[in-house]
């Protein structure tokens, strides 16, 4: 008996062992129970995610004996046939090699009409559709709108942007996801059980891994294993084999260049090259390491579904210790080491290269650290640190010891940490409290007398009265000078009386949009405590309307122009700025 290689032999047969298209089954499923069936269903997806055995799944639950049924036997004729695919009623080919219009007048167009020899279907499955031809598919497009009632089609392509738009609008659409990791990696454990292989649960996610989300290549390079390895498979098999590279591998590089390490680095880069290793593949897996990192911090628990719990735990403890937008830099620029690798003779060379600048990057010290550090310095509160670039805080002189000391290794500050070091260094010291004064010797005590009773202090003169002629023009001055927009509205009306708490702001009858600007709570807010300083006690601001009121227009004087500053002048001149230049022997030079 000839040997069947685990991915037709372990190829799913009814709709509950379809792995990881969970949305796919379940609508199909409800589409066969309630007898929704549309006459043309289109499968898009990635290779060896499912398309073609679900097509076939779902031929057999339309035509079995007991059909239809979500539940096909798999031991009737009919399903033993379509299992078989030599099926008079169910057509199945390969686009890629029928493109012609001819062949799909011969294949389609003319046996539609003949019904089924046995079974309720006739089912057309076309792999690859996508690349029939543009005749093609303007012959199909009748047959596949009003098909007869027994005609059923199942389309499958791996790039739906070549189907014509009419094609798709004829059909149900289905969009097959890439499987998970983590049930890839259970599929094969199964496979190894049934087989009776010892796979370690290591190698089952390298090469769930590897397989990038296809089934159908992860069982294939299972079987290749066991042809290596025999009947136990460990990861450094799987490693050996393809070329990959382990996760360890790539958490404990993205370990070096977080921690600032070139040399542990590079070494890892020239023994996994040594090692005949794809470095392109490593890059990508890099690159994919720092986006899991990105997604953990940006929602945590979001990559349940991709990662193992202890990836996840060991991506959690990293990914606390790089910062968001460092994370972000070094995506970018990996990313553009990737495209450059594509092309280039020497891939080692620009991956060294991609990783010591990497290394330089996180090193460095933005702009915005140095501003946030002065600024927090110059306002007395203290700079935010990053998870990346902790800044050092400067130690208090120690006492001299009485035998000498080695002199530690003096850290590597970030260019905010030496501005902040320096300036904190050059601030005087805080002045000790003067001494408390010494207690009076104990006296004898002395019958004293009670003291009177304090006398109250006479209450604070009133402030001069101010009519409401005197505070007009200073209360248009003001405004004029802080709030220039709603001194239209404001001379649209005059002050007419002040009492003991109110001040009352007249309008014409007809300024009513002048009257119900400065009612507005933003200008009452304004006026009110403004009227109130001027009269020198507070005052509650009344508007009304007042028949025969003629606003009186006030005059302000022009003021002369303020003298121009430089800007750049001004920059130099900050104290900041100097203590900044002595500290980096720089100066500033303007563009």
């Amino acid at each position: 008996m000839s040997y069947t290689v685990f991915a037709r032999k372990y190829r799913p047969q009814t709709f509950d062992e379809v792995v990881g298209q969970d949305h796919i089954v379940k609508t199909l499923k409800n589409a066969i129970a309630n007898d929704r069936l549309a006459q043309a269903y289109l499968f898009v997806g990635p290779r060896g995610t499912g398309k073609t055995s679900t097509a076939r799944i779902f031929a057999k639950a339309l035509n079995c004996i007991h059909g239809p049924t979500i539940t096909p036997c798999g031991v009737c004729d009919m399903c033993k046939e379509i299992e078989r695919g030599n099926s008079m009623n169910v057509l199945e080919f390969d686009a890629a090699s029928n493109t012609q219009v001819d062949k799909i007048r011969e294949i389609i167009i003319e046996t539609v009409r003949y019904a089924p020899t046995s079974g309720k279907y006739k089912i057309y499955i076309v792999d690859e559709v996508h690349m029939l031809s543009t005749s093609s598919f303007n012959a199909l497009l009748k047959t596949l709108e009003e098909p007869p009632a027994h005609v059923k089609f199942v389309f499958a392509t791996t790039d739906v942007q070549k189907v014509p738009t009419t094609i798709i609008s004829r059909c149900q659409r289905f969009d097959l996801r890439r499987i998970s990791t983590p049930e890839i990696a259970q599929h094969l454990q199964f496979i190894a059980g049934k087989e009776g292989i010892t796979l370690a649960p290591d190698a089952a996610e390298a090469v769930a891994r590897g397989a990038e989300g296809g089934m159908r290549d992860a069982e294939s390079m299972l079987d290749q294993l066991v042809s290596f390895c025999g009947d136990t498979i460990d990861e450094p098999d799987v490693l050996s084999v393809f070329g990959f590279t382990s996760a360890h591998t790539t958490t404990a590089l993205v370990d070096h260049l977080i921690a600032g390490e070139a040399a542990p680095a590079l070494a890892i880069l020239h023994s996994e090259g040594e090692a005949g290793k794809d470095l392109s593949r490593l890059m990508s897996d890099l690159i994919a390491h720092l986006r899991n990192l990105l997604v953990l911090q940006c929602a945590p628990g979001s990559l349940r579904d991709e990662l193992s719990a202890e990836s996840e735990a060991t991506l959690t403890e990293q990914s606390g210790r790089i910062a968001q937008d460092r994370l972000l830099e070094l995506i970018q620029q990996f990313a553009d080491a990737e495209g450059r690798m594509k092309w280039a003779p020497n891939k080692r060379m620009h991956f060294e290269v991609a990783a010591i600048r990497a290394i330089q990057a996180l090193s460095q010290a933005t702009l915005t650290d140095v501003l946030d550090t002065l600024t927090a310095i110059h306002g007395g509160a203290p700079a935010p640190v990053s998870a990346a670039r902790p800044l050092a805080k400067p130690a208090a002189a120690p006492a001299r010891p009485a035998a000498p000391i080695p002199a530690a290794p003096t850290p590597r500050l970030s260019l905010a940490a030496a501005v902040a070091a320096e300036l904190a260094a050059t601030k005087p010291a805080p002045s000790a409290p003067p001494p408390a004064p010494a207690p009076e010797p104990p006296t004898a005590r002395v019958a004293e007398e009670p003291a009177p009773p304090p006398i109250a202090p006479p209450p604070p003169a009133a402030p001069p009265a101010v009519t409401a002629a005197e505070l007009w023009p200073r209360l248009v001055a003001r405004i004029n000078k802080e709030r220039p927009l709603i001194r239209a509205w404001i001379e649209a009306g005059q002050l007419v009386e002040i009492d003991a708490d109110t001040a009352t702001l007249a309008f014409p009858p007809d300024q009513s949009i002048a009257l119900e600007s400065c009612e507005r709570p933003n200008n009452r807010k304004y006026l009110e405590p403004l009227i109130s300083e001027l009269a020198g006690r507070p005052l509650t601001l009344k508007f009304e309307k007042r028949a025969g009121l003629v606003p009186e227009k006030v005059e302000i004087a022009a003021e002369k122009p303020a003298a121009a500053v430089d800007p750049l002048l001004a920059f130099k001149e900050d104290p900041l700025i100097k203590k900044a230049l002595e500290v980096f022997q720089a100066e500033i030079i303007s563009a």
